[in-house]
């Protein structure tokens, strides 16, 4: 499939996500760009960087930053943004595989299938947290700025 119908694929998925988790009629088109922005931004760092893990991070952190920016812009938490936007990178399919070969009998397979699977994970969560980092970092900075601003005409 090619990486198009893929992205297109995401959008409509996530659009569905974020209906379930009843988000806002005004956040459902946000909440599927992520998600197209979300899987764009994977294939495009798997292609550069040939790790999963790496394109699952890299697309982690571009997913948070946009659903902070998103929440800064509309006045509404992130964390809808985050959720809704994070379904299309969730390794859902690692994790029937896993359990798939666990009952099969294979120990082996679904050892190495578990472990990918926990390190796209890990890397998901690494990427939000770095994400979550930054967006904290970026309001302070404006604030004392500001803040400086306002002492410098006071003089």
């Amino acid at each position: 499939m090619n990486a198009a119908a893929q992205i297109g694929i995401s959008a409509v998925a996530t659009f569905g996500f974020a209906l379930i988790f009843r988000a806002k009629p005004r956040d459902l088109p946000l909440a599927a760009v992520g998600g197209a922005l979300a899987w764009g931004i994977r294939l495009l760092a798997a292609a550069l960087s040939g790790s999963d893990p790496m394109a699952y991070f890299i697309a982690a952190i571009a997913v948070g930053l946009y659903a902070e920016a998103v929440a800064t812009i509309m006045r509404a938490p992130a964390t809808v943004m985050i959720v809704s936007s994070i379904i299309p990178l969730v390794p859902g399919g690692g994790m029937f595989y896993t359990m798939s070969e666990a009952t099969a009998g294979d120990a082996a397979g679904a050892a190495a299938t578990g472990f990918a699977t926990l390190l796209l994970a890990g890397a998901i969560a690494a990427g939000l947290a770095v994400a979550a980092a930054v967006a904290r970092l970026a309001p302070k900075g404006r604030r004392m700025r500001t803040a400086r601003r306002r002492n410098l005409t006071r003089t």
